[in-house]
């Protein structure tokens, strides 16, 4: 279990996209440009996203290069939250332990968190015992992910799409799983904040940059518009986190934070549909990535997408 465990990160967490080569091996120059212009700025960063991060598909010795390149230069600056998330509870305790080799070998310095989206591979009966059996084997903290898209997409039609409200209460009562990464209905976030309300600790962050943008939660942000552009998106979530500061009163303000919501609002709505695909064209473009190999593509592309890119680029100036 975790012991004097660290305060989990409040405010942007950075889900990192995965560059590829174009024969599906880890582009680590890339996943350096990316880390760099980054870490400086977000208050932490999710590796192997199973969206952002393609972690669920990524083959194991990519996960493990991925890691340990990763935490090589982000060199405890910020926390790091791993996804541990893999297509079975063997092949998640598995990579856990890899990570844990990895960690221990190079003393790594910083604070780290596992995530986990265990409906990706468990239903919901047992998750609360699952748990403390995780919890057992590691000392670092958990944080929950519930993203009943992707479970969809990974399952196909099931009934266990989302945690349950009951099961969540239960699982809370672990101290070892501290807070939730949510995609979901307003209604469901509310059930879920209700469901923990005993665990003063107990942190949410918003997994879906829309919702985050036309509701902002008090605990932060999973955002992975933030590979593009860090600075705006820190300037959002700090500005909705820390709503009683002296500087809102000033119209100037409102204002600059106003003009930036349109901004990421019409860039979310060109990645949305297909996170990780889209938002590697993008950086593509711009060269801060060398290339846009994804493990997925989208069923459906719109062939008018890359133009609208173009021309959002193009507005706003962003080169």
């Amino acid at each position: 279990m975790v012991d004097s465990p660290s305060p989990c990160p409040r405010g942007l967490l950075c889900p990192v996209l995965t560059p590829l080569r174009s024969d599906k091996t880890l582009d680590t120059a890339s996943l350096g440009n990316l880390l760099l212009r980054t870490r400086e700025v977000v208050n932490g960063f999710v590796l192997c996203d199973p969206v952002w991060g393609e972690g669920v598909r990524l083959p194991s010795a990519t996960r493990r290069e991925l890691v340990t390149v990763s935490l090589e230069i982000i060199d405890g600056t910020v926390p790091v939250l791993v996804t541990a998330t893999g297509q079975g509870p063997e092949d998640t305790r598995q990579f856990m332990e890899t990570v844990e080799s990895v960690v221990d070998h190079m003393a790594y310095p910083g604070n780290l968190f596992w995530v986990d989206y265990p409906l990706v591979y468990h239903g919901n009966r047992d998750l609360p015992a699952l748990f403390e059996n995780l919890a057992s084997q590691t000392p670092h903290g958990w944080i929950l992910g519930n993203h009943p898209g992707f479970v969809s997409t990974w399952k196909g039609p099931t009934r266990h799409r989302n945690i349950r409200t009951a099961v969540l209460k239960k699982i809370a009562q672990n101290p070892a799983v501290r807070g939730m990464i949510f995609v979901g209905s307003l209604r469901r976030s509310l059930n879920y904040q209700e469901a923990v309300r005993v665990r003063k600790d107990y942190i949410f962050y918003d997994g879906d940059e829309g919702q985050f943008l036309k509701n902002p939660g008090t605990g932060g942000l999973m955002a992975g518009g933030s590979n593009l552009m860090p600075g705006p998106w820190l300037e959002i979530v700090r500005s909705s986190l820390n709503r009683y500061d002296i500087e809102r009163q000033f119209q100037r303000h409102q204002q600059t934070i106003w003009e930036l919501g349109i901004m990421l609002s019409e860039c979310y709505t060109l990645y949305s549909d297909a996170p990780a695909y889209y938002m590697k064209k993008i950086l593509h473009r711009l060269g801060l990535i060398d290339g846009e190999t994804c493990l997925e593509r989208p069923k459906h592309i719109d062939p008018s997408r890359e133009q609208a890119i173009d021309q959002w680029l193009k507005k706003y100036d962003i080169v």
